[in-house]
C-alpha cells in the first residue's frame, strides 16, 4: 500500500469482503466516521407524554459522502454517471470501510436509500472528463 493516498473508501457487500466499488477520488464527508455512537434510543409515546429511553442502542445517521469521477471524454463519463446507481442498489446491505491509514480501517454498515447527485451549479462545472457526485449512506440500518 506504499504510496496509497487516504482517506481510501470501498464499498463491499454485506459480506465484507465482494469489492463493489472504490471511490478514487473523495471530496468531503462530513465528521460522520469520526463521532462517538450514540449509546441510547429514545421512543417517544405515541399519546405524547414522556418516552422510553433504551439504552445500549444505536440510532442510525446519515453519510454523505462528495467524490469526482473523471473520465477520457464525456461519453465515458455518462457512462460511469448511468452505472452507478445500478452498482450501488438502493435498499441494499453493504460495508462501507474507509482506510483511514495503512493500519487503522473504519467499517460502516450502511444502506443508500436515496438518489445519486451529479450537481452542476454553475459553468465552472459542465460535464466535460469530471464530475462530483453526492452520495448519501444511511448507517447502522441492518446488523
Amino acid at each position: 500500500m506504499a504510496g496509497a493516498s487516504f482517506p481510501r473508501v470501498r464499498l463491499y457487500e454485506n459480506d465484507g469482503i465482494t469489492l463493489v466499488y472504490e471511490f478514487e477520488s473523495i471530496l468531503d464527508w462530513d465528521n460522520s466516521p469520526f463521532q462517538d455512537p450514540i449509546t441510547f434510543s429514545e421512543h417517544n409515546s405515541l399519546r405524547g407524554q414522556g418516552g422510553i429511553i433504551s439504552e445500549g442502542s444505536q440510532a442510525p445517521f446519515d453519510f454523505p459522502l462528495n467524490f469526482f469521477l473523471t473520465g477520457d471524454d464525456y461519453e465515458a463519463l455518462v457512462a460511469q454517471m448511468n452505472a452507478l446507481p445500478n452498482t450501488i442498489a438502493m435498499n441494499t446491505q453493504y460495508v462501507l470501510r474507509i482506510d483511514l491509514t495503512v493500519s487503522t480501517t473504519k467499517d460502516l454498515k450502511v444502506k443508500r436509500l436515496s438518489s445519486i447527485l451529479f450537481p452542476i451549479t454553475n459553468t465552472k462545472k459542465k460535464v466535460i472528463t469530471f464530475q462530483e457526485g453526492i452520495i448519501t449512506f444511511r448507517v447502522d440500518v441492518w446488523a
